[in-house]
């Protein structure tokens, strides 16, 4: 029986339906930018796909987070991340009062600064954490990281908000 190639379609295909959103998430969470997230997403596929007699299967998630932090990399030495919020329709616009949205609007852009002043390692635990909701040990595995590592990361990253935010953001 002839073993797998990336240069089969159908074998390409499946890689890139079992890893491509996982990919995006994990670039998403550090550049903060949707856009970008998707670019680089199709822009290591594409490579992957011109250079595919190249690799073998065996670590191909590795070599594709790899590959993706590499071209995200380079993208943060290029400009300064921006973290977008998409807005949120929660509450009724009858409801909340002129003040009420402004005091909204203004935390959010003072928690999207503060978001934006940590490093790529905190920024990056803290959105996995609390926005995709993932363990410690989930994010020490996707990241290739000991738990400890993620433990410090997300306590620095805390600390940082905290004192920016001047709100405790503590899980109750």
């Amino acid at each position: 029986m002839a073993q797998e190639t990336l240069c089969e379609p159908l074998v390409f295909e499946r890689i890139y339906k079992e890893h491509s959103k996982s990919l995006y998430r994990f670039l998403y969470y550090n550049y903060g930018d949707d856009a970008k997230s998707e670019d680089v997403v199709q822009e290591v596929f594409s490579k992957l796909w011109q250079r595919c007699s190249e690799y073998t299967l065996t670590n191909i998630k590795s070599l594709i987070y790899t590959a993706g932090k590499n071209l995200m990399i380079n993208e943060l030495q290029k400009s300064k991340v921006r973290l977008n919020y998409a807005s949120s329709d929660h509450h009724s616009a009858f409801s909340e009062s002129p003040e009420f949205v402004l005091e909204e609007k203004q935390f959010k852009a003072q928690l999207e600064d503060a978001i934006n002043g940590l490093t790529v390692n905190e920024r990056q635990v803290f959105l996995l954490n609390r926005i995709d909701q993932l363990t410690y040990a989930e994010i020490a595995k996707q990241l290739e990281i000991s738990q400890k590592a993620v433990e410090k990361r997300m306590h620095q990253a805390l600390m940082k908000l905290q004192n920016e935010l001047k709100v405790s953001l503590k899980r109750k």
